[in-house]
This record gives structure tokens, C-alpha cells and sequence, in this order.
């Protein structure tokens, strides 16, 4: 008999008993011996299997290995896996996405995933089987994660050439309705009050198209408020996955209008309208499996009075020395889009890094009756080191130049001229610019998960403030404003504790940095660290609501406190023993319902 003949009666044979009750053990050769895999089912609570569900398998660095689509028995599998951890995401329309690291992959060992997806809490359990302990699945398993590349083509799906019949796939939707103090986020201010929404879908499985906007009223300007972007991606197919090979291009439209005291104070008989249009490309290539570079740019109009045209490219690379050790250099000129910060990125998903930034406008100042814009050249490096699969130490450096900073400015300001403190579009005090700085600054962090919900932070570091001279400022003179602080550097403590409540789903995370609140710490975003310390006390807590199955979905209310202690805030006294006090963050109190589809 020919070995193809043989290889064909193996093969009948292994279907004829497929299904079958034996229980003998799996034989070691059906595995790789320098390699492993993960198979697993996706089902509802009730137990029915979910096709179509989106599974993403990413590496301990968070980077993408592979993907896969859930068949009609709600099975996927992936082989050939090098040992190492791995983190897993699922998604499908009206689920919760369930997400699970520390996946670890052995030689020979299959890994299997008992995922269940909810609309309210998901969960994915696991077990090992090793090639020698008794099945845990029927041998169909056997045959989809075989070896043998001589057979394998003939059980595995393959690409179809014709146009899918469902135009649109993965479509998921999220709106999200907030209301509370007016405040500022780090690189822009933020409506008090908006309406959110963001839609994302596939056009015939390869055309990524996402839609999202934030419409918002000003109460301090009695004026509307309204972002909105559109992003778009192509993907091919290898292997029958879709693979991402194109550019990521979006374009985004801000507008909104100052209060109406602004306009008289500037001479204009309207409220003046501060818009923005921003065009972002987007790219990523891999060098081998440990390299990966990201670069891009945006082009940023901005109209206020003068219009400026603001260009920011950027870049980062990724290097994994080995399975345990990375190393990330970024450097941004200008301003940094979202998509490179790494913080958070997959826990909270596109959806919601659209709307956490979509609202956030340029940081325009006036200097001498002209319109300036806060700009920041900065260059990051850091290393990680994984003590094991649930710690982690990181060391970071970064420099930075800024030119047109932008710091609030509360208390009395008449005695400044008009063209030098600008009204601020969401409160009552104002924008100062104090010019232009630089510093530097450096952060170690340890991180540390507590089984599957909980986890901690510990970082110090030191960082350029500002501090105050403590001289008797000249009353009405903005240069003698600006020269009433001075750069000092300052250490600082970060503290972070996160975790999610089980069976009720309550999430939350509270930040609290110690530091000499006498001087300012702007904070500092890394685009290279996965957290970020920030000024004070902050508490965000995410609670979901039952829907009781009224639509398809959830619900989820949203709570979010920011430097709650006021501290970080600069009192100047003037000649006139009038008061103004300078802060680059003041406390917000915000609420609202997330409904995601």
C-alpha cells in the first residue's frame, strides 16, 4: 500500500470513531513535541453554541498572534503554538467580551477553553490536557489540531472566493449618556454634559469601518458641543484569517463655541467657535516575531480667530529580547494620538478608546492677541521584565519639551488683559499660557495580579514641576504671572488597585500619588508603560445594570472622580493682595449610563 493509501485508511478510520465512547488515552504524537495548542467552545449561559464569535489570541507582549472564527458548533482551535503565556479575547454581537490571561501553553499540551458569554459578566474557563492523560473531547479535536500536514488540508475550512451573503459582520455598538462637573482630561477639556455613540461593523469580512460621535450643551456657554470620527481599515485573508495590511486612516471634526463673555471680552459680537479637523494615518509592520514598529502622523487644523495647520508624526518600536524581557522606544512631535498609548488597550477596547478621547479638544491659549496652541516633543524608552506570570517590573525615562503650555487660572483675573486670559469653554475660570518648559523624568513600577479580578500597582519615580518663587507678583502683568514659577524636579509615589466584584460584575480602579503638593506635576502620559500616574486621588467605578432582557445588550453606570483632594493647585498673591491661583487639573465629578450592543 502506497503512503498516501495508508494515509487515507488512518484517516477513515479516525472518523469511523470519532464520537465513539472509548476512553483510551491520547497518543503523545499527536502533538508536536516543541509545540502546543488551544482549542475551546463558545456557548451562551444557556449552553447553545455561539457561531461566528471573534477570537483573538495575543502573546504576553499584547500583540496579536492569531485569529479565528467560531464554526457552527461554536469550537476553534489554534495549533503550533510556541510554550509561552498567552491572552485570549472573544467577542459577538450582544455578549460581553470575555477576556482571560495567563493562558499557559506547554510542548505537547493542549490547553482547553471553556468560554461562556453573557450580557452582563463573561467567563472563560480552563484546563490543561496533557498527551497522556485521558480525552477530554471527542476525536474530532484530534483530527482539526493533527500534525500531519499531509491530511490536515482536508479537514480544515478554507477561504471562500464568493462574496459572503451577510454584507455586514462583527458589527457592535455603544452609546453612552454622561452628565456632571465640567473638568479637563489630560490633553484637552471635556464637555459637562454629551451624548456619546460608536458603531463599529466589517464590510464583507476584510473592510473595518467605525463610526463615533459625542454631541454635547455647554452649560457655562449655552452653546452645543459636538465631535465625530471615522476610522477605516482593510484587512486580507491568510489562511482563511483576516490579517490586517493596510494603513488605519481616520478623520475627525470638533466644534464647539466659547461662553458668551468670551466673545465680549474679545470684541466679537458672537460667541467665538473653536473647531478642529484632524486627519490620522496609522501603520504597523513586523520585523520577524520579536520586532514590531508603529508609526504614522496626523494633520490638525485649528481654527480660532487665526487658523493654524499643525503637523504631528510619531513612531514606536517594540522589540521582545525573549519570552520574559521587552523593550519599548517611542518618540511623538507635536501631539500623540490615543492609538499610541498602550495603556488599557485591550481591556477597554476600540469602542471605548473613541470615546474616552473623542471629546477632547486642542489646549488653546491667547498670548498677545494670538491664538496658540499647546504643543510637546517627546521621546520614551522602557524596559519590562516578567518575574512570572503574574508580576511584572518596569523601569521608564522620558524627556520633554513643551512650547504654549496651558495651565487654568482661577480667582481673580480682571486685572489681566482680556487677549492673555482666555475663558475657559467648560468652567468658570480661565485658560493663562505660562510659555514654554522642559523636563525630564523617570518611573520603576511593579505590577501584580491577584488571581483572575484583582490587581495592584506600585511606581515611583521624579518629574520636572512647577513651583512657585514666593515673590509678590506685579498685578495685571501676564510676564510677571508667567515669571512667578520656576522648574524644580520632585519625586513622587503612585498607588493602584483594581479588581472586579464576582457575580456582580462591579469593576473599579482608585490612583492616589503622593508627592509635594506644593509645586505642580503636569501629568506625564507614557506611551510606553501601561499605566500612567496622575495628579491626586481618582476613582472610576463601573457598575452593570440587568436589562432583564428588555433589548439586547447591556447596561452600565458609570462613575468617575478626579483629583478629588484639589490638590496640585498654585496660589499667587499680586500687589493688589488679589489672589489667582494656577492648576493643570481640577477635581471632577462625573456620572453616567453606558448601553452597549
Amino acid at each position: 500500500m502506497t503512503s498516501y493509501r495508508r494515509q487515507f485508511a488512518v484517516l477513515f478510520a479516525g472518523l469511523i470513531l470519532t464520537g465513539s465512547a472509548s476512553s483510551s488515552p491520547v497518543s503523545a504524537a499527536d502533538f508536536p513535541k516543541s509545540a502546543g495548542a488551544i482549542i475551546g467552545v463558545v456557548a451562551d449561559p444557556g449552553g447553545i453554541a455561539q457561531m461566528g464569535a471573534t477570537v483573538l489570541l495575543f502573546n504576553r507582549m499584547e500583540k496579536l498572534v492569531q485569529r479565528a472564527v467560531t464554526n457552527e458548533r461554536g469550537q476553534f482551535g489554534f495549533d503550533n503554538l510556541v510554550p509561552d503565556s498567552y491572552i485570549i479575547r472573544v467577542s459577538l454581537s450582544s455578549f460581553v467580551p470575555a477576556i482571560r490571561e495567563g493562558i499557559l501553553v506547554q510542548p505537547g499540551m493542549r490547553s482547553f477553553l471553556n468560554i461562556n458569554l453573557a450580557s452582563v459578566l463573561s467567563s472563560v474557563e480552563f484546563v490543561y490536557a496533557t498527551p497522556n492523560a485521558p480525552r477530554l473531547l471527542s476525536d474530532e479535536w484530534r483530527w482539526v489540531l493533527r500534525s500531519s500536514m499531509s491530511t490536515r488540508p482536508v479537514l480544515r475550512y478554507l477561504p471562500s472566493t464568493s462574496r459572503p451573503e451577510n454584507i455586514f459582520s462583527n458589527t457592535r455598538a455603544l452609546v453612552r449618556v454622561s452628565a456632571g462637573d465640567s473638568g479637563s482630561a489630560i490633553q484637552g477639556n471635556q464637555p459637562d454634559l454629551g451624548t456619546a455613540f460608536a458603531v463599529a461593523t466589517s464590510l464583507y469580512g476584510v473592510n473595518n469601518v467605525q463610526v463615533s460621535g459625542n454631541v454635547g450643551y455647554v452649560s457655562r456657554a449655552g452653546m452645543p458641543a459636538a465631535s465625530f470620527r471615522t476610522r477605516y481599515s482593510r484587512d486580507s485573508i491568510s489562511n482563511g484569517l483576516p490579517v490586517s495590511n493596510s494603513p488605519e486612516v481616520q478623520l475627525t471634526v470638533r466644534q464647539t463655541f466659547l461662553p458668551t463673555r468670551a466673545g465680549a471680552a474679545l470684541n466679537s459680537a458672537n460667541s467665538p467657535a473653536l473647531g478642529a479637523m484632524t486627519g490620522l494615518v496609522l501603520d504597523h509592520f513586523k520585523l520577524g516575531g520579536q520586532i514590531e514598529f508603529t508609526y504614522g502622523a496626523q494633520l490638525e487644523s485649528v481654527t480660532f480667530f487665526d487658523r493654524l495647520n499643525l503637523l504631528s508624526p510619531f513612531a514606536r518600536l517594540d522589540i521582545e529580547v525573549t519570552k520574559k524581557d521587552a523593550v519599548r522606544v517611542a518618540w511623538s512631535s507635536g501631539a500623540a494620538p490615543e492609538e499610541m498609548y498602550v495603556a488599557n488597550r485591550q481591556a477597554s477596547g476600540d469602542l471605548q478608546q473613541d470615546l474616552s478621547t473623542l471629546s477632547s479638544f486642542p489646549r488653546v491659549s491667547m498670548r498677545d492677541g494670538r491664538t496658540h496652541v499647546q504643543r510637546m516633543n517627546q521621546a520614551e524608552a522602557s524596559i519590562s521584565h516578567e518575574l512570572d506570570t503574574n508580576t511584572r517590573i518596569s523601569v521608564a525615562a522620558y524627556y520633554e519639551d513643551v512650547a504654549n503650555a496651558a495651565l487654568m487660572a482661577m480667582g481673580d483675573t480682571t486685572d489681566y488683559a482680556t487677549s492673555e486670559m482666555l475663558p475657559d469653554l467648560f468652567s468658570r475660570s480661565s485658560v493663562f499660557n505660562i510659555g514654554s518648559y522642559h523636563r525630564r523624568g523617570a518611573m520603576a513600577s511593579v505590577d501584580r495580579r491577584f488571581g483572575e479580578h484583582w490587581s495592584a500597582q506600585a511606581a515611583f519615580g521624579t518629574g520636572g514641576t512647577l513651583q512657585p518663587r514666593g515673590e509678590i507678583i506685579e498685578s495685571g502683568n501676564p510676564d510677571s504671572l508667567r515669571g512667578a514659577l520656576r522648574h524644580t524636579q520632585r519625586s513622587w509615589s503612585n498607588f493602584r488597585v483594581a479588581g472586579a466584584v464576582p457575580g456582580s460584575g462591579t469593576r473599579f480602579s482608585a490612583t492616589y500619588m503622593m508627592t509635594d503638593y506644593r509645586a505642580a506635576l503636569p501629568a506625564h502620559r507614557y506611551m510606553t508603560m501601561r499605566q500612567s500616574p496622575d495628579l491626586g486621588l481618582n476613582v472610576q467605578v463601573r457598575q452593570p445594570i440587568p436589562s432583564f432582557g428588555i433589548w439586547a445588550g447591556r447596561v452600565e453606570a458609570v462613575a468617575e472622580l478626579r483629583n478629588v483632594l484639589h490638590q496640585g493647585y498654585l496660589p499667587l498673591q499680586g500687589t493688589n493682595e488679589r489672589r489667582v491661583v494656577l492648576l493643570p487639573s481640577p477635581r471632577t465629578v462625573r456620572g453616567g449610563l453606558a448601553f452597549i450592543f
